[in-house]
């Protein structure tokens, strides 16, 4: 028999081409391409007879030799080799492995007399898709082989492109893994940068200040001679002006201090009335060079609190300053604070009668760089920080801030202190804790016990162990001799803590120039997570305060 030309078919005339699976229905419109090898001609005219018994519409070559399927290969493009093993230029594999090498895409079933279990597992590592024994190749068989090595053979190539793809993204993901490197540490260059030149710019700009502050009060108090009131109220006004470049500063270096997480506090028990006993005179003064009537309402009585004072003081200058600035001549500012028993804290209000704020303005107002939007706000200076540091100084102090606008009308902003109460301060500490987005999980419990010693010695151990916090920790002091602290941390953690506090402590009683501080104990109590077991946490906060600190269990 003849070979026929490349390309013809061999069908049955009276059948029409009919779709098996998915497969075949893209291929039938052109048939199945096949290349068929075999050199004994009457096996490639049973194979062509069997193909055309099908229900698929078949386009076969044959070709004799390797050389001649290979050449064809080259030339036209097929959907299926059907393969002997022993051809008279390749025996054995070598046949499938040329083809594999020359064709990845094309399919290939073997077909050939040899049944070794053996041969057709190396023949299928070697790249065909199927395996076939000539006396089994019925016209069902071969058809459903072919169909299937086709199948086979394009999820094969679709995954080596899926692999190769993804071996693509990974190289450029690599590749903007260490672009994104490059661009992180140059932002952390730039931004250590910005932060000294911050801290530096703030140092140098307090000795001056201070001199300027210093001469300007010898001048008003008649140190270098007489001076008229009108001299007087200018002197105020230069004085005013340097406070408020004080209090800029403050906030620069605070603003550098919180990104840094190194803004530390040092929260203690204290009466209201002590912090705007030291913050109300400047802020008097303030308000006079603008011609406000500044009104302090403080009702005497007040529970005491639990803050830093210097912080709570900050707050109050921020809020005040913040309304008289924005504020017209002959306006009024008010400055009042209530005991909320109920939710164990003490409500702090500066109110004012000024422009007031749009509800865009107050989704904003507490961002740092922000300032409202209203006209006034042309004839003020600042960096729009106060009000920033003014919200994040109240939720160091485990406080909250809320703010009551109206345009036309006015603002109120209100900030809570907690009382003096140590289950209060403790519950807002979890809550704190909580609501952080940073992996918090537990709270590890610390007793510090030492010798009875007197309120002063108590205060330097007080401001130590203060000292030694990071912002998010807290202390409470019980007596002059018993401290409970609760740290944001594990039980490895708070090993690290307590070591290092010991080799600070022996560090600090080198230098110290009135002698070390009084010798204290400290141990750790347990840990508990802030999430599933604050209850057991307060049973163990009470055990610590209720009894003596150094055998709390």
């Amino acid at each position: 028999m003849t070979r026929p030309p490349a390309g013809s078919a061999f069908r049955r005339p009276d059948r029409v081409a009919m779709s098996i699976d998915a497969l075949r229905e893209g291929q039938m419109h052109g048939g199945v391409r096949v290349l068929l090898i075999e050199d004994d001609s009457g096996h490639s005219l049973l194979v062509q007879r069997a193909l055309c018994k099908t229900s698929s519409e078949f386009h076969v070559s044959w070709a004799r030799t390797l050389a001649e399927a290979m050449e064809l290969l080259r030339s036209d493009p097929f959907d299926v080799v059907l393969a002997d093993l022993s051809l008279p230029d390749a025996s054995d594999l070598e046949g499938v492995k040329q083809i594999r090498k020359l064709n990845a895409e094309v399919a290939i079933v073997v077909l050939t007399m040899l049944e070794n279990p053996q041969i057709e597992q190396a023949a299928l590592d070697c790249g065909a898709q199927d395996y076939l024994s000539k006396d089994l190749a019925s016209p069902a068989i071969l058809e459903r082989s072919i169909h299937h090595a086709i199948q086979r053979q394009e999820n094969e190539v679709s995954i080596k492109e899926l692999v190769h793809s993804l071996h693509v993204s990974q190289a450029e993901l690599k590749k903007q893994k260490q672009l994104l490197k490059r661009k992180n540490r140059r932002l952390r260059h730039l931004y250590r940068t910005a932060q000294r030149f911050v801290d530096n710019v703030s140092h140098e700009f307090r000795t001056p200040l201070t001199v300027i502050k210093d001469y300007v009060s010898l001048v008003q108090e008649g140190m270098f001679g007489p001076v008229n009131d009108e001299q007087h109220r200018l002197l105020e006004i230069a004085s005013v002006r340097v406070d408020d470049l004080n209090n800029m500063v403050d906030d620069m270096l605070d603003v550098s201090k919180l990104e840094a997480g190194l803004l530390g506090a040092w929260r203690r028990i204290c009466q209201f009335s002590e912090v705007t006993e030291f913050v109300a005179p400047s802020l008097k003064q303030k308000a006079a060079v603008r011609n406000i009537d500044l009104t302090i309402d403080v009702p005497d009585g007040l529970p005491n609190i639990y803050c830093d004072p210097e912080k709570i003081g900050r707050v109050i200058i921020n809020l005040v300053v913040n309304a008289i600035k924005f504020s017209g001549d002959n306006s009024r500012v008010t400055l009042s604070a209530r005991a909320d028993c109920e939710a164990g804290e003490i409500v702090v209000s500066v109110s004012d009668n000024g422009p007031g704020m749009s509800p865009e303005d107050l989704d904003l107002i507490f961002k740092r760089f922000r300032r409202g939007s209203v006209s006034i706000q042309q004839s003020t200076k600042g960096f729009g920080l106060g009000l920033n540091i003014a919200h994040e100084l109240t939720l160091l102090n485990f406080g909250r801030m809320h703010v009551d606008s109206e345009l036309g009308r006015g603002s109120t902003f209100s900030f809570s202190i907690p009382l003096a109460d140590s289950e209060v301060v403790l519950q807002r500490f979890a809550e704190q804790l909580r609501q952080k987005k940073k992996s918090l999980p537990a709270v590890t419990l610390v007793a510090v016990h030492s010798a009875p010693v007197g309120h002063e010695r108590a205060d330097d151990i007080d401001f130590f162990l203060s000292s030694m916090l990071r912002h998010n920790d807290l202390l409470w002091r019980e007596t002059t001799h018993d401290w409970v602290i609760a740290l944001a941390a594990g039980e490895s953690e708070a090993v690290r803590f307590l070591d290092r506090m010991k080799q600070e402590q022996r560090q600090l009683e080198r230098n110290r120039l009135g002698g070390p501080l009084p010798h204290f104990n400290t141990r750790a109590m347990g840990t508990w997570p802030t999430a599933h077991e604050e209850q057991e946490l307060l049973a163990q906060w009470r055990n610590c305060l209720t009894s003596e600190t150094a055998a709390c269990p």
